[in-house]
This record gives structure tokens, sequence and C-alpha cells, in this order.
């Protein structure tokens, strides 16, 4: 009798104890599934209101719960609530928690993309928080309700996406290089005024000027002679007596800072209004070059027919082959005839003849490349590009040239043609070859050097002009020596062999027809002649200060964070932009997104207007189709 009682007995625990384990199963109607019992009725109606107004609200995932006695089949917590999850046809940005009230244990199953799931909204790190701090503070005191109002209170400060932090990055560095171009200007603008209020601040601004304009000039110059042999001199015609009218109103200019900064005192007036002439002809020679520009180029129309146009450039990359040969040799046979300090400014000439070339011949890859691709740009700047070294390699060779004539007019030597010897011929040989070897480096050539030309032009001019033969043989005389302090201030080795002696794959190209204020005129000549402008260097201290700031910043937020990206970017951005402003006028001399995501929310009004039936089909229509919820997790936790 009592072994039949125990029996019974026994059978009755097994069939309480198999009852209190719950398989995964399909969620209820509402937000709340309380198949433990442990919820009031008010309990739940409240929590019904909290998950509804969470599920309402934008940009934040929505939150099920189910609470059942014990997990089973399988009993794991985690799986259990994935199984629970996927059957429901729970979408990526909803989420369920699932609590086994006797078996004291949970889990929340989450969308981490596995599979090629759309990811949740939360981080991995950020749910696992959210189930230590809910099985430690709440249901391990059993409080239940209190539990699930604390996941929906942590559910409704989602993180913000991962393109959020991209747009703010972006936004602070954009502020902090328009902070920094302000300051720049600024200070530049500060450092203008200050140098305007000396004479000698005047006199160095108009020489800094009128040296980027000449370049400008002497760029359009050559690209001039690009066009005419192209077009014919009828159709450039309009563009030569521009470009003439520009020179000679330079040349007035230059004749002006060479009064400047002769012996003879100027007074604080004189040098005012000079200082101004000079400014106001070199802005007007900057208008008239700027307002042929879009003509010329348009004249050009370089892509037209560019195979047709590679043809050309190759044909001339050919024909320039022996340049270098023929230049060494002629200034073999010079310096053996003359002093070496008459050479100077030729000396180096069939080395930099030889750089241009190798460029030359990178550029044609590069224009071969985008004639292929047809890139209309690419084309455009490497026609430019090949023609201005192939013309400075030309006039390399034709300053050496020159050279041996200018040498030949002075000594009957065996190299160069015969010379009668007189002295206007003498001078103009000079001139010519100081001519040449000025044309032949753009944007390297100095102010005092430009100056000692103009000054060589005017004699030589005045020379051919005078009536008087003592008279004109004076001024040849003049423009003799001023041409000769030419090619010794040029110094081949020091002015243009910094500049070619590694070829960049795409070397800068020449602007056809620019302005002094043009980029690309302005870096050749501040490299080589010096500048006042900063820009560069500022603005690469602010960059790496940024890199650096940023680094800094990542690894504190990783360190006080844990890892959270959360807290990792707000460190990371502060680093960044205080190492900007420190690396920019601080003296001389990246977080992970964690899974975070959008979630749309577009049916989210029928779960807040109704429970009826009709809502179980806008789980399956929010359904990521499948998904491995959070596979590869440990699973779950117990209180």
């Amino acid at each position: 009798m009592m072994s039949t009682i125990a029996l019974a007995g026994g059978m009755v625990l097994a069939g309480a104890g198999s009852a209190s384990a719950e398989p995964p199963q399909q969620l209820g109607q509402g937000y709340v599934t309380d198949e433990s019992g442990v919820l009031s009725t008010a309990d739940e109606e409240h929590l019904e209101q909290r998950l509804s107004e969470l599920a309402s609200t934008d940009g934040v995932p929505e939150l099920y719960v189910i609470l059942v006695p014990d997990f089973e089949d399988p009993g794991n917590a985690l799986q259990w609530a994935d199984a629970t999850a996927l059957r429901t046809g729970l979408g990526s940005d909803q989420y369920l928690l699932a609590i086994a009230t006797d078996g004291r244990s949970l889990a929340i199953s989450a969308e981490y993309g596995g599979g090629g799931a759309k990811s949740g909204p939360l981080s991995e790190s950020r749910v696992l928080e959210i189930e230590d701090q809910l099985g430690a503070d709440y249901l391990s005191h059993d409080d239940w309700a209190g539990g699930i109002a604390f996941v929906a209170d942590e559910f409704s400060e989602v993180p913000w996406p991962w393109w959020a932090w991209v747009l703010i990055v972006a936004g602070v560095a954009l502020l902090i290089f328009l902070i920094t171009r302000l300051v720049l200007l600024l200070r530049r603008n500060a450092a203008l005024r200050a140098e305007l209020r000396t004479l000698e601040g005047q006199k160095k601004r108009a020489s800094r000027q009128l040296v980027r304009t000449d370049e400008a000039v002497r760029t359009s110059e050559q690209e001039l002679g690009f066009v005419t042999v192209e077009f014919g001199d009828e159709t450039t015609a309009e563009y030569s007596v521009l470009l003439k009218s520009c020179r000679q109103r330079l040349q007035e200019a230059f004749e002006l800072l060479q009064k400047l900064e002769d012996a003879e005192p100027d007074t604080p007036a004189d040098t005012r209004a000079w200082t101004q002439r000079i400014l106001d002809l070199c802005a007007g020679v900057d208008r008239d070059v700027d307002s042929r520009t879009k003509d010329l180029a348009a004249l050009r129309s370089l892509t037209v027919d560019a195979p047709a146009t590679l043809a050309r450039l190759k044909a001339a990359r050919a024909d320039a082959s022996g340049l270098q040969e023929e230049a060494a040799n002629r200034l073999s046979a010079l310096a053996a005839a003359v002093p070496a300090t008459e050479l100077v400014g030729i000396a180096g000439n069939p080395q930099e003849i030889g750089r241009r070339l190798r460029a030359a011949d990178v550029q044609l890859g590069t224009l071969e490349e985008a004639v292929a691709a047809k890139h209309s740009r690419a084309v455009v700047e490497s026609v430019h590009e090949v023609e201005r070294l192939l013309a400075e390699a030309v006039s390399m060779r034709d300053a050496v040239i020159a050279q041996a004539d200018a040498v030949a007019a002075r000594r009957p030597i065996s190299v160069g043609p015969t010379a009668s010897g007189t002295t206007l011929e003498q001078a103009r040989a000079a001139v010519h070859a100081a001519e040449l070897s000025v044309q032949a480096r753009p944007g390297t050539t100095g102010a005092l050097a430009l100056r000692r030309l103009a000054l060589a032009r005017r004699h030589l001019n005045s020379a051919i002009d005078a009536t008087d033969p003592a008279e004109a043989r004076s001024h040849a005389s003049s423009a003799l020596s001023a041409a000769q302090q030419v090619q010794s201030l040029i110094q081949t080795p020091v002015a243009s062999g910094a500049r070619f002696a590694a070829p960049d794959p795409v070397p800068e190209r020449p602007v056809m027809y620019d302005s002094p204020s043009n980029g690309s005129a302005r870096r050749r000549w501040s490299s080589t002649a010096g500048g006042d402008d900063e820009d560069g260097p500022t603005v690469g201290k602010a960059l790496w200060g940024a890199v650096t700031g940023g680094v800094a910043g990542t690894f504190i937020g990783f360190s006080m964070g844990g890892g959270e990206a959360g807290l990792v970017l707000p460190f990371a951005l502060g680093g960044v932009v205080i190492g900007a402003i420190s690396g920019a006028f601080g003296g001389s001399g990246g977080g992970s997104s964690s899974g975070w995501g959008g979630s749309s929310r577009s049916s989210r009004s029928s779960w807040s207007s109704s429970r009826s039936s009709s809502s179980r089909s806008s789980f399956s229509s929010r359904s990521s189709g499948g998904g491995s919820r959070s596979s590869g997790r440990s699973g779950g936790r117990h209180f």
C-alpha cells in the first residue's frame, strides 16, 4: 500500500515538473506573455502600455516579453528565446526577453547580422550589459515587473547609428577646416597690413607680386606657342598682341622695382606711389590674361581628337631624344674654351633636359591611359604637362646654344657661328641667352634675376634705338653686363634640380593663361623662390594633430568605456578636435559601430492601435526572413 502511494506521488511530482517546463512557442497577441502567472493584472496592463509606447517611438527597437516556469527543448535560455523569436517571426528591430521564473534564467534574443540578415540597432555588448543588470538587480529579487520596465527604459536610449557618427565626424572635420582657413586668412591679412605699414614691406610685397605675374605671363607665352603651332599665326594674332602688351606693362613694373631697390634713396611718397603702380600694373595684367583663358582653352579642344594629340606628342618626344646629347656636346666644347664662371647658368642643362624627358615619358603613359579611358580632364592635364616638359627641354638646349653664340660674339673661338664682334651684337646674343635660360625654368627664377633681365632688355632696346654711337655702345654694354648677371643668378643645379630630381608620376601641370593667384603657378614659385603663404604647413600640422588626437582619444575611450562604441566615439571626436586645434595653432614647427543601424517604424501604428489577430500578420511582415538571431553567443544568464 505504501509503495503504491509513493509511486503515485512520484508520478504526480514528475507530471508537475514536466508541466512547469515550456517548449518554444508563438507569443501572445500583446507585448507581454505571462505563462508563469507572476504578474498581476495591473502590472501586465502597465507593461503593455509601456511597451506599446516604446514600439511607437521612432529610432528605438520593439521589446516583447515571455515569462515561463522553465525552458525545455532546448533547455538553453538563449536557444529557447531564439527559437521562439523565429517561430513568431520577429524582425531585426524586434527583441524578445525570455524569463524562466522557476528555472532562474533569462535571455534576450536579438539579431546581430548572421546569415546575411540585417543586424538590430543594439550592439551585442549592450544587450549583454542589460541582461547582467536585469538579472542581478531585479529578477534575483523576483521583481518581474520592475525588471521588464528597466529593459524598456534601456531600450528607449539606443545609441546613435554609425552613419550619424560619420556625419558628426565629417561635420567636425569641416568645422576644423573652416576654422583653420579662417585663422590663416586673418593671420595673412594681419601680416599683410603690418607689412604694408612699412616702406620696406611695401617693396617686398610689390616684388613678390611682380614675380608671380611674370611667371603667369611666361606660362601663357609658352601656351601661346603651342596654339600657334596648331592653328597658325592668324588665329592667335589677337593673343599675341595681348601678351605683348602684358610684357610691356611688366617691363614698366620691373623698371619701377629697379628704382625702388637701387642705391639712390627714395622719398616715402615716391616709394608708396611706385609700389602701388607696380601692384596696379600686375592686377591689370592678371585681368587681361584671365579674360582670355577660357577662349584659348575652347580653341584648343584637346579632347576632340585625343588619339591624334597623343600621336603628335609621341612624335615630339621622339624628336627630343637627341636634345640632351646635343646640349652636353656643346657645353663640353664651351667648357674647354671659357672659364666655368661664364657657364654657371647652363652648367646643369644636360641633366635638367634628361629629367624633363623622363618626366615627359611618365606623363605620356598617363596620357595614353586617359585617352583609352576617355577621361577628358586627365587628357587635358597630361597634354599640357607633356607640352611644358618638352618645351622646357628644348629651351634648355637652346639656352646652351645661345650662350655659346654669346660667348662667340665676344671671343673668336670655334664654338658657334662667326660674329662681327660689335658690342650691340654681343649684347643681343647675351640677352637672348639669358631670356632662354629664364624661360627654361618657369617658377624657379627669383625677383633679382628677373629685374636684371628686364634691365638688360631695356638697355638693349635703348641701344637699338639710339642714334649716337657712343650712347648705343653705353646701353649695349649695360645690357651685356645685366644679361651676364642673369646667368650667374640662375645657378641651374640649385634652382631647378630639386624640382625634377624625382619626377612625380603626375607632375603639376602648367595653367594656360593663368593668373598669378593660380595654385600651380604659386606652388612652383614658392617652392623654390620663397613665398609668404603658410597654408600648407599649418594645414598639414592640423591634420596630423587630428590623426594623433583621434588615436589617443580612441585608446582612452576603449580603456574607460570597455569598448562600447557609444563611449569610444565621443572620446575619439574630442581627440580629433583638440589635436587639430593644437596642431594648427599650438606652436611652430573611430570607434566601432558594433552593429548599430537604423530601424524602420512603418508598421508601428498597427501595434499601438490594436492587439487584434490581424497584428499577428505584422510579425511576419517585419521579419528579417529567417535570420540567425543570436547565433554564436553563449546561452543567456542565470539569476
